[in-house]
C-alpha cells in the first residue's frame, strides 16, 4: 500500500457525512470525513477505530510536549519489556 502523509494547519474543511445505504441493505451505509477536498469513507467500525488511533496519536504529542524526557524514558521502558 502506498504511503499517503496529509499535514494538517487547522485550516482546512472538515466535515462528517453519510453515504446512504441502498433500499433493502444492497450496500451498506459509508461514514464520510471530508478534509478539505479529499474524503475518508469507510464503514462505520471502521471510522471509529480510525478516531481511536488519531486520539492516541493526538495524546502521545501532547505527552511528548509537555515532558519530551520523560516519555523517552517511558517509550525506552516500554519497548525493553516487549523484547
Amino acid at each position: 500500500m502506498p504511503r499517503i502523509t496529509i499535514h494538517l494547519g487547522g485550516r482546512e474543511r472538515l466535515e462528517a457525512r453519510i453515504s446512504k445505504a441502498t433500499p433493502l441493505g444492497a450496500l451498506p451505509t459509508e461514514a464520510l470525513v471530508y478534509l478539505g477536498s479529499t474524503c475518508l469513507s469507510g464503514p462505520a467500525t471502521a471510522m471509529r477505530a480510525l478516531a481511536d488511533a488519531l486520539v492516541e496519536a493526538a495524546d502521545l504529542a501532547d505527552d511528548y510536549d509537555a515532558d519530551p524526557d520523560a516519555f523517552t524514558q517511558r517509550e525506552q521502558a516500554e519497548r525493553a519489556t516487549d523484547q
